[in-house]
C-alpha cells in the first residue's frame, strides 16, 4: 500500500510539473512535418495532387561528423534537397532527399516504433478518394465510418510512405478542435466583410487591452499572420502587445477610413489613415485581409510613401 502511494504521489508531481512546463513553452500548435523521400521531383508532383503547393527550398548544407553522430545520419550521407509545401489551410510538409549508399529504403513495419502515418482532412472523402484512384494511387481498403461520423481511408505514396484522409462532421463536440480551420469555406457578403474590416479598425484603436483582447479573439482567427513593412507577427497575444505599443509611440492618434471598403471572395482591402483629430492623415496606407471562416486569417499592411 505505500508502495502504490508513492507512486502516485511521484505521477502526481510528475504530471503537475509538465503541465507548468508546457505553459512556459507556450506552444499553441504544430508548424510542420519533416519527410524523408527518395526523389523530391516525383513527391511534389504527388503532394500537389493533394492540393499542396511549394513554397520554400533552402540552400543546401554540408553535414559535419559531430552532426551527423548527434542526428544519427549515416557517415556517408549528404543533403541533397530540402523543399518545404503548404496546402491551403496553412499545413505544411517538409521534403528532405538524401543520398547515401547504405541508406535503408524499406518502410517500416505498422507495429515498428519508427512508423508513422500523415492524415488529411477532406470536405468530400467519396470524391477526393475517386480522384486519387484516378490517378493511380493505391488504397489499402475502401473508407470506413466508425460510429461518431468520422470516415477515413489509408492510401500510400508512390515510395511506400502510408498517408489517410479523414472527414468529419463539422461540429465534433469539442471545443478544443474550434480553432482548427477544417470547416468548407463560406462566402462572405460585401456587406459582412465591410462589417468584419470595420471591427478591425476599431480594435486598433480601441485603447483598453482587455477590451482590445476581447475584440481580437471575436475578429481573427488564433493563428492570425500580420505582415508588416518592419515585422512579421502571428497570434492574438502578439497582436494585443503590438497595438498597445504603437498606441504609446503615438499618443492622441486614431485609425480611420480613409476610402470605402473592396471586397471580393473573402478578401477586403481597406485604406486607412493614422493621426490626430486636427491632422488625420498624418499616416497612411492600406490593410489587405484573408477571411477564413467569418475571421480574419492573414493580414498585409502597406504604408504610403516608403522609399524600398
Amino acid at each position: 500500500m505505500q508502495t502504490k502511494i508513492v507512486i502516485i504521489a511521484i505521477w502526481m508531481v510528475t504530471a503537475f510539473n509538465f503541465q507548468s512546463f508546457a505553459q512556459s513553452l507556450n506552444v499553441v500548435g504544430m508548424d510542420h512535418i519533416g519527410v524523408n523521400v527518395p526523389n523530391i521531383d516525383e513527391a511534389l508532383v504527388f503532394f500537389e495532387v493533394l492540393g499542396f503547393k511549394k513554397v520554400s527550398e533552402l540552400d543546401l548544407i554540408e553535414l559535419d561528423d559531430n552532426w551527423k553522430q548527434r542526428y544519427k545520419i549515416r557517415r556517408d550521407a549528404t543533403i541533397e534537397r530540402i523543399v518545404t509545401l503548404r496546402a491551403s489551410n496553412g499545413s505544411k510538409i517538409e521534403l528532405f532527399q538524401y543520398k547515401s549508399a547504405e541508406s535503408n529504403e524499406e518502410m517500416p513495419f505498422g507495429d515498428d516504433l519508427a512508423w508513422y502515418h500523415i492524415a488529411f482532412y477532406t470536405d468530400d472523402i467519396d470524391k477526393s478518394v475517386a480522384t486519387l484512384k484516378s490517378k493511380g494511387i493505391t488504397f489499402l481498403d475502401d473508407p470506413i465510418l466508425n460510429s461518431s461520423g468520422e470516415t477515413w481511408a489509408y492510401f500510400k505514396a508512390p515510395w511506400g510512405l502510408q498517408l489517410e484522409l479523414i472527414s468529419y462532421p463539422n461540429e465534433k463536440g469539442n471545443p478544443k478542435e474550434e480553432s482548427l480551420t477544417l470547416k468548407k469555406q463560406t462566402k462572405m457578403s460585401k456587406i459582412e466583410i465591410e462589417a468584419l474590416a470595420k471591427k478591425h479598425l476599431d480594435i486598433w484603436t480601441e485603447k483598453n487591452a482587455k477590451k482590445r483582447n476581447k475584440y481580437i479573439k471575436e475578429v481573427y482567427t488564433e493563428g492570425v499572420e500580420i505582415v508588416d513593412p518592419f515585422f512579421v507577427i502571428n497570434g492574438h497575444s502578439k497582436l494585443n502587445d503590438f497595438i498597445e505599443g504603437l498606441q504609446k509611440k503615438h499618443p492622441g492618434f486614431d485609425f480611420s477610413l480613409a476610402q470605402p471598403i473592396e471586397s471580393h471572395n473573402n478578401i477586403a482591402r481597406l485604406f486607412w489613415q493614422f493621426g490626430t483629430t486636427s491632422k488625420p492623415d498624418e499616416i497612411t496606407g492600406q490593410d489587405i485581409f484573408v477571411i477564413e471562416n467569418g475571421k480574419i486569417k492573414s493580414l498585409y499592411i502597406f504604408i504610403d510613401g516608403l522609399k524600398n
